[in-house]
């Protein structure tokens, strides 16, 4: 192969794509698909950011308020008994849910291209001393309906639409001319036919790689500025959608080589983007969850008010002995109902419940995570399903992120429970000082996860099926025939 024979094909390609409407037409389709989705994502990440923004000023409001009525009882300015579920002095309630702590998670300058599981999980939980599906799953955030069709993000467009952009040019890289009688007329005129077909390969496919990349840095730019263009995590997308474009123009290249007609590429390369893209993604998730059923949610709350009614019963038949055994004590010592009894009691269920529950969702996280690691090895089938755990992990939006950020909330629960909890068991009221001691969400790292195991993932996954397919289209072009 020459180099100056396939770059003559090359331009002679580009001379005739320019005059072709269809690859305007694919180009349009990738400009307007792009451009919705980037508006999608900036309204999805706008609306995340408000929703952040909303329960941090609720958050400031609430403290402001129990410091403003801790203050007023300091000062003896509050007359009469101040029922335990609005003083805050006591530690059981205030720590369950007026005092309650912001945990967000902030989006990432990358998360305008993929939605990941942004849409399944709140941007901001409000922690509470109770237990962790208590504020874990008290809204849902989305439609049903809604996430049950998904969204048109970037992800999207780049594991879906783009690849049909590149099979609709490149189908009939060979059987097109030989069916118009002209092939032989350009092998035979060729100093290399090789180079003269994969110059031609390149110049269809190079234009919707190039137009992806464009449209990818131009929707970056104008809703996110060129800070991001510096980061690891643009680059590491940059080389994800040239290579995972490679992919499917070198298996264009492939299924012609087979010297059919154009009908039966076409049909062919359907037939592999639909088992790629939709089938082989399906048939991974089917699987997982068949060998790795997680309990439902429904049942990790039905576990927590069974803890909490028994705790009830528990508390209520304790106290019913102790009166039952000394009768006299009961006019001057704790009363069924007082303020103390009803902190006691609240305290007693919480800690039940959160140990029964916290067994629940132990094996609910844990059979999560095995349906995550069975994914993981199952993703390098499809280079599609691949190329959407990468690029949602890219833009912060993917399992890792959320994974990392459901540690950092376990162990901020634990943070929040302990600091109330030991102040309640040690019969403690709360003053100004430990409102000042609250503890406080870490801030999330505004980076989005483009580690080196995903670049190591698109690299196994995308980049050497692409390499072996390159030296598959590389012997079948050599052997390409006019008739």
């Amino acid at each position: 192969m020459t180099f100056s024979a396939f770059l003559a094909a090359w331009r002679f390609e580009w001379r005739l794509l320019r005059r072709d409407a269809a690859e305007w037409a694919v180009l349009a389709a990738i400009a307007t698909m792009s451009a919705l989705a980037f508006f999608d994502g900036a309204e999805r990440i706008a609306a995340q950011k408000a929703a952040i923004e909303d329960a941090r000023r609720d958050e400031t409001l609430r403290l402001d308020s129990l410091r403003k009525t801790l203050a007023d009882l300091d000062a003896g300015r509050v007359k009469g008994e101040t029922p335990p579920y609005r003083d805050p002095r006591n530690a059981v309630f205030v720590g369950g849910g007026s005092a309650a702590a912001v945990a967000a998670l902030e989006p990432t300058p990358l998360a305008i291209v993929a939605t990941g599981q942004s849409d399944l999980f709140p941007a901001a939980l409000k922690v509470t001393s109770g237990t962790k599906d208590s504020f874990l799953f008290a809204d849902e955030i989305e439609n049903p309906a809604h996430l049950a069709s998904g969204s048109i993000d970037l992800s999207f467009v780049l594991v879906f639409v783009f690849p049909l952009a590149i099979l609709a040019l490149c189908f009939d890289l060979s059987a097109g001319e030989r069916e118009k009688g002209t092939l032989a007329l350009t092998l035979a005129s060729a100093e290399s036919p090789t180079a003269v077909l994969l110059g031609k390969l390149a110049a269809r496919a190079g234009l919707p790689i190039l137009a992806m990349i464009a449209a990818t840095c131009a929707g970056v730019y104008l809703l996110r500025g060129a800070e991001p263009f510096a980061s690891c995590a643009f680059a590491l997308l940059i080389a994800a959608i040239f290579a995972y474009g490679a992919f499917w123009a070198l298996l264009a290249a492939v299924v012609d080589s087979f010297g059919k007609s154009s009908a039966y590429n076409a049909l062919a390369l359907i037939a592999v983007w639909a088992g790629l893209t939709m089938i082989a993604p399906a048939a991974v998730n089917t699987l997982a969850d068949a060998l790795y059923p997680a309990p439902s949610r429904s049942e990790m709350t039905l576990a927590a008010r069974a803890a909490t009614t028994d705790a009830d019963r528990e508390r209520d038949a304790a106290l019913a002995r102790y009166a039952e055994e000394h009768p006299d004590a009961t006019a001057t010592e704790m009363k069924l109902g007082d303020a103390k009894e009803r902190t006691i009691r609240r305290l007693a269920a919480l800690e039940t419940a959160n140990a029964r529950v916290e067994e629940v969702m132990a094996r609910h996280e844990a059979q999560l995570a095995r349906q995550r690691a069975l994914a993981d090895r199952l993703s390098f089938l499809s280079p599609a399903l691949l190329m959407y755990r990468s690029v949602a992990d890219i833009a912060g939006s993917g399992d890792r992120r959320y994974v990392e950020f459901s540690e950092q909330l376990d162990d901020f629960h634990k943070r929040w429970r302990d600091f109330f909890w030991s102040r309640a068991h040690a019969g403690q009221s709360l003053t100004q000082a430990d409102y000042a001691a609250l503890p406080r969400f870490p801030a999330s790292a505004n980076v989005a996860s483009a580690s080196a195991g995903v670049a190591s993932a698109l690299a196994a996954g995308v980049g050497l099926p692409a390499l072996l397919l390159a030296v598959l289209a590389w012997r079948g072009l050599r052997r390409c025939k006019a008739a």
